[in-house]
């Protein structure tokens, strides 16, 4: 019998895969229609809400960033599940480095709320 797994993994994995191919359907597919998100980036600021806007934000990603994501730890709470990761690729072309943490917050496998913080130790190079 294969292990399932957590929702939060899967929409992780996503994550990764969109940030490395430009491809975030996956990951939108998992998105509740109502989901809210904070997310540090500029045109994005504050709490959005609803997948439109979230969708919107995945385009921006999708024509901005290339990037490889490795998690580092995984820490689970009643309100969702965070991810700190390291980041390495490119923004508008540029080389860049960061961590950040993740946090989906996910019931019955959509992704109800999820938002980013960041910590740019090299910054843009």
């Amino acid at each position: 019998m294969a292990m399932e797994m957590h929702p939060a993994m899967t929409a992780m994995h996503h994550w990764i895969l969109g940030a490395a191919t430009g491809d975030w359907t996956r990951l939108v597919g998992m998105l509740a229609g109502s989901v809210t998100f904070h997310v540090p980036v500029e045109g994005f600021a504050g709490v959005r809400h609803g997948a439109a806007d979230a969708i919107r934000f995945f385009e921006w990603l999708a024509d901005s960033v290339r990037a490889d994501l490795v998690v580092h730890s995984v820490l689970t709470g009643e309100a969702g599940v965070a991810f700190e990761v390291q980041v390495t690729g490119t923004m508008h072309g540029e080389p860049f480095t960061q961590r950040l943490c993740l946090v989906f917050e996910v019931r019955d496998g959509l992704v109800h709320h999820f938002r980013e913080y960041l910590a740019w130790p090299g910054g843009l190079r």
